[in-house]
């Protein structure tokens, strides 16, 4: 191995402020000096009238891009905005009982998503996402098992379906 992945998590609980460095760096000594920091965040919370607000700016040195990401949570309703220089989308997550959760996501582009979650248990949810004339994807989750399917809709054609399985496993 010569280099080693780190990840710096910090916070002040008093400030509700959080901080996220990830990098690496050279396992030689001599070489330290080529470590470098790949992502950067932070996030700064406080609640306002009983609901929650949160600012989240993120920069990724490699692609020298960063955004911005700004929630509002008001019991069961998250408005989340994500804005870059480029890109900008909005998302309203309504929670509708206790086991569903519907997510319109709009993008400046135009691009419109539709994501439902559905609880199926205690370590059980599934993921639909319509990604309109684009694709249908899925994730189930069953404790340490994870799902995954995308249905690519091209057409009426459902030619290209991929399923992808995994398992976490902790030592």
């Amino acid at each position: 191995m010569d280099r080693i992945d780190f990840q710096i998590d910090g916070d002040d609980d008093d400030s509700d402020l959080k901080l996220r460095i990830v990098g690496s760096a050279p396992t030689e000594a001599r070489h330290i000096r080529r470590a470098r920091v790949a992502f950067l965040e932070f996030t700064k919370g406080w609640e306002n009238d009983g609901n929650r607000i949160t600012v989240n700016p993120r920069y990724h040195v490699g692609r020298g891009r960063g955004d911005v990401v700004v929630t509002y949570d008001a019991d069961d309703t998250l408005i989340r905005v994500t804005a870059s220089g480029d890109d900008q989308e909005v998302t309203i997550a309504q929670k509708l009982n206790e086991e569903n959760m519907i997510s319109p996501t709009i993008g400046s582009d135009g691009a419109l998503t539709l994501a439902w979650d559905r609880k199926l248990g205690e370590d059980s949810s599934v993921r639909t996402t319509l990604n309109p004339n684009r694709s249908v994807d899925v994730e189930f989750r069953d404790a340490a098992w994870t799902a995954n399917v995308n249905f690519p809709m091209d057409d009426k054609d459902m030619r290209g379906a991929t399923v992808q399985m995994k398992r976490d496993i902790k030592f």
